[in-house]
């Protein structure tokens, strides 16, 4: 029966939500967020068996060679599920860095060329004082405040501040610091995006955009030519705590999924679920790490056949909602 001419059959805006989940799950998976459009193209190859009995040779027999079915979308959302699509990687490891502190390591410098720290976020304390008492502090003792109960490590000695490391605890301007018999009133504390390198013996402290610079973030560090870092000179800061997830890319040829695409039913026009129940995906075009604009994981996929489907539902199923 035809169907009757009417506005309700045309779908329009297209939006929508996509899952993906393991082959053969009855649930839908993982919701893939915001995606950069996501379309379904079907082609078919034909062959054709043309008469021979006279010269117009009309076409007498058409036969289906092949169909091939793909989808294509862009991913925005960077969770774990889209980045191993995207990036064909076979697991996510945890790998987060705890919180902690570098107490005087040397590194093997490199001029112009930044070195890693091995660290993540590293920073440094530096207390402001008055006169010292019984001073002054040295190189590698360890400084406290009482109340709050604040310590930290001292890796350089300044004309009056102290740069630390190992800070557990909240310093406070205006508390007393003490090591030993010494001690001191702050008078200021600041958290520096820097980390405190020193010559061998501590006297000498090298100088940020003198003689090295710092990512404090990526804990790269690099020495500058014409500077005084020597690979004998002593590195200490501290770190932060981060949550991190490793990937490895392309470490697995074939990434499976079934993949769920539910329209919006806010949407105009008739309401559809699409279930693909086995595609293999890949990724597909550039990924633009730098650039104006979101970042899009790129991939596409072949619906293949699922055997444990039904005879003549192998493929994919539309389910046209009122």
């Amino acid at each position: 029966m035809a169907i009757a001419s009417s506005a309700d059959n045309i779908r329009y805006n297209g939006t929508g939500i996509a899952y993906a989940a393991t082959v053969g799950s009855v649930n839908p998976g993982a919701d893939l967020g915001e995606l950069e459009g996501f379309s379904f193209n079907q082609s078919v190859t034909k062959s054709q068996l043309k008469s021979t009995r006279n010269a117009a040779r009309g076409v007498i027999l058409e036969a289906v060679d092949e169909t091939t079915a793909t989808l294509k979308f862009g991913l925005k959302e960077q969770t774990e599920e889209n980045l191993k699509v995207a990036l064909m990687a076979a697991s996510v490891s945890s790998n987060n860095q705890v919180a902690g502190n570098v107490f005087q390591t040397t590194k093997t410098w490199v001029a112009d060329e930044y070195v890693d720290l091995g660290k993540l976020n590293v920073f440094s304390t530096k207390l402001s004082h008055g006169e010292v008492t019984n001073g002054p502090f040295v190189v590698g003792e360890t400084v406290a405040q009482s109340d709050p109960a604040a310590s930290g490590k001292v890796a350089y000695v300044g004309s009056g501040f102290i740069e630390v490391v190992n800070v557990s605890g909240a310093f406070g301007a205006g508390e007393t610091i003490t090591a030993d018999t010494k001690s001191a009133t702050l008078s200021g504390v600041s958290t520096q995006l820097d980390v405190v390198i020193t010559s061998s013996d501590g006297a000498t402290r090298r100088v940020q955009g003198t003689d090295y610079t710092v990512e404090p973030k990526a804990g790269y560090v690099r020495k500058l030519t014409g500077g005084a870092l020597v690979d004998a000179d002593k590195v200490s800061f501290d770190y932060q705590a981060v949550t991190r997830k490793v990937l490895y890319g392309l470490s697995t040829n074939t990434v499976l999924r079934k993949v769920t695409f539910v329209t919006d039913p806010d949407d105009y026009g008739p309401r559809k679920r699409y279930t693909f129940h086995k595609v293999n995906l890949s990724p597909e075009g550039d990924m633009t790490l730098l650039g104006d604009g979101t970042e899009v994981l790129n991939v596409s996929g072949t619906v293949v056949r699922d055997t444990t489907q039904p005879s003549g539902q192998e493929y994919y199923t539309v389910e046209v909602m009122e």
